[in-house]
């Protein structure tokens, strides 16, 4: 059909009053595409059933219109000339199957909060870790979840992981990689993440930040005084005592982010938490610098001991500390560095391995001397604690000193 017999026929259109009615262009023809005017266009034959292309001024768009539950739904398919008509039908049929069988799950984020809601169901998944998992994919991969589930590729998943892998952001890849796979379980289109179309980063120890700012710049690796410059020049108070708090516990991030008043007895020395990401539950035993350090925030007006203006209402993030060497800012402490570091102090304090494990809160913690573990949960020992103080002590070369009044 030539550009002027659809021109003609659009007049028609018009002239018996229905809008709706739209011309016939050839849609193996990309060059007629392109070159026609503002309108919407079927096919000319039989070969692009239920296809249209809405032609606008700036942009193109292929629809497809099919019978949903008894009417008739005009689903979008994609963009043209970047899709052409072969794998706009395909990508078409797709999203039809989608609404047919999984109409309540349009985008990624849908999926995703299909499958939270699922775990959380059936027990699998706390509010914590919803929420933790929910703020990374907002953070990373927010185009992601507004698109809809039939338009991710692997590829675009494996840019935003390979961004993270890039920045040494590796277990937030593998997070991000995870969830957005998760967020496919209920869609009912190619999973992008399964059967490893996306790669990301392995769980492998790496060294810290400090070792690797040593190998470089010749430092002792054995002198934790510039860590500890680095934890005292953060100018939050709040952000500055969780670090603490990390460096003398070996506790996860997550769980010293999220501690509430509630869980932290200063009298008896002790830290409570109800779940962990092992899911055990544990009080452990703090040592002196720790409790000073907290006495100095302590406040009954918040519920979080870091409290935050944030969705969780506690300190989400803390960003990996720097200190100046030879001129430049180089990184020498991430939030995972303090558990490793603490299990360094606890060894050369001659502590066994499971009595360290036991005091970071990890699941190991609870094989060896059964006896020694029963004793520390009863709280009668912070000895342990307090030889791994000591230790950190004379690694950063300075007793804490914590001004309650100030």
């Amino acid at each position: 059909m030539r550009l002027s017999d659809v021109l003609c026929c659009k007049k028609r259109c018009k002239k018996n009053g229905d809008e709706r009615m739209t011309a016939a262009i050839d849609f193996t023809k990309n060059a007629k595409l392109l070159k026609a005017p503002p309108g919407m266009y079927r096919h000319d034959g039989d070969r692009f059933p239920s296809l249209y292309l809405n032609v606008g001024k700036r942009r193109s768009t292929w629809y497809l219109k099919k019978r949903v539950s008894g009417k008739v739904k005009s689903i979008k398919v994609g963009a043209f000339p970047e899709m052409d008509a072969v794998q706009a039908s395909k990508q078409g049929d797709i999203k039809s199957k989608q609404v047919r069988t999984s109409p309540d799950i349009t985008t990624v984020r849908d999926g995703w909060d299909k499958h939270c809601d699922t775990s959380q169901a059936m027990g699998s998944m706390s509010d914590r870790h919803r929420i933790d998992m929910t703020t990374k994919l907002e953070r990373h991969a927010g185009d992601i979840l507004k698109m809809h589930v039939a338009d991710v590729t692997s590829a675009r998943i494996q840019d935003v992981v390979n961004g993270l892998a890039k920045d040494g952001m590796k277990a937030t890849a593998r997070h991000v990689r995870t969830g957005l796979g998760s967020a496919f379980n209920y869609a009912n289109v190619p999973n992008p993440v399964a059967g490893k179309k996306v790669r990301a980063p392995s769980s492998g120890e790496t060294e810290t930040k400090w070792t690797v700012a040593c190998a470089a710049h010749g430092l002792d690796e054995d002198d934790w005084s510039p860590m500890w410059d680095a934890i005292m020049g953060v100018n939050n108070a709040l952000r500055r005592t969780a670090w603490i708090v990390m460096l003398f516990t070996g506790i996860r991030a997550g769980n010293v982010r999220s501690l509430r008043w509630d869980q932290v007895d200063l009298q008896l020395k002790t830290i409570h938490l109800p779940k962990m990401k092992n899911k055990l539950a544990r009080t452990l035993p703090i040592c002196d610098i720790v409790v000073s350090a907290l006495m100095a925030i302590r406040s009954s007006e918040f519920e979080f001991v870091f409290p935050a203006s944030s969705k969780t209402g506690h300190i989400d993030q803390l960003d990996v500390l720097t200190t100046t060497i030879e001129g430049n800012r180089v990184p020498v402490l991430s939030q995972h560095d303090t558990r490793r570091h603490f299990m360094q102090a606890g060894a050369e304090a001659f502590l066994p391995d499971y009595v360290i494990h036991f005091l970071r809160g990890d699941v190991s913690g609870g094989k060896g001397n059964d006896m020694l573990m029963k004793y520390m949960k009863r709280m009668g020992n912070h000895r342990a604690p307090s030889e791994i103080e000591t230790v950190i002590v004379q690694r950063i070369k300075v007793t804490p000193s914590f001004d309650l009044e100030e």
